[in-house]
């Protein structure tokens, strides 16, 4: 088969183009469908929000564990199942960027970051999965540090979020055509996101006060951002990705 038979024979066709679209503008309503799953689990069921105190004791915390065992380990398997959404998430959006002259290096730089994350959160979901398990028949001190590095490992992860919101940010600003794929001001918003979500890294140092894992800058501010982030890539992925799908349709 000649090259260019083999070019005509993988070159998409248009029908198929707009269904790739279509299945594109599905998977980015990911990004909600994991917010909805994460925080409806955290928040309603397993009762994770507003986290333990880091000061808490042993005692404490077996007494949460006790209280609220199967409703904890029913929250932690719907947040996992949120965690795995991530990546049809940021296939969507991997999908955008390489319309863009210049960033498919940079599309592929968040896929593998998002990736990443979903497992980075996945892990310490893990833990309070174990710790809810078999709680009983341990040392309540014991019990303590695994509810301490479930949630030092969930806050910490923000390394691979912040990766891809940087080379989010970058490729939606180096597009110069007059009529950008995204609009520039969402660029700006990323960057601005990879800052305020950097508190989140540091609770390692902090047991009490604005800067811990369940103080306002340590968790709220960058919880607010993130769901701002998402939000924001969602409506203007699917606005765009509605736009093309009714241009290829012309």
């Amino acid at each position: 088969m000649s090259v260019t038979a083999s070019r005509k024979h993988t070159a998409a066709t248009p029908a198929e183009s707009t269904m790739e679209l279509r299945v594109h503008r599905v998977l980015i309503w990911s990004g909600f469908g994991m917010l909805a799953l994460w925080l409806g689990a955290f928040l309603f069921i397993a009762g994770f929000i507003p986290p333990s105190r880091p000061t808490a004791g042993p005692a404490a915390i077996v007494r949460l564990y006790d209280d609220n065992a199967n409703a904890i380990k029913f929250g932690m398997v719907i947040s996992m199942l949120g965690s795995a959404l991530l990546v049809p998430y940021a296939v969507a959006i991997s999908g955008q960027l390489k319309r863009i002259d210049g960033a498919r290096a940079l599309a592929d730089v968040q896929m593998v970051s998002c990736a990443l994350l979903s497992l980075e959160f996945i892990t310490p979901i893990g833990v309070w999965m174990a710790t809810s398990f078999r709680f009983d028949g341990r040392s309540a001190e014991l019990t303590e540090s695994m509810h301490d590095l479930g949630w030092i490992l969930f806050m910490t992860v923000i390394w691979s979020l912040w990766v891809q919101l940087i080379a989010i940010g970058v490729a939606i600003l180096i597009d110069r055509r007059p009529v950008p794929i995204l609009p520039r001001w969402l660029g700006y918003l990323n960057l601005w996101v990879a800052l305020l979500i950097l508190p989140a890294g540091a609770v390692l140092f902090f047991k009490s006060g604005p800067m811990a894992w369940n103080g306002v800058v340590g968790l709220y501010l960058p919880l607010s951002a993130f769901v701002i982030w998402i939000a924001a890539m969602t409506v203007t992925v699917h606005r765009n990705l509605s736009s093309q799908i009714a241009a290829s349709q012309r």
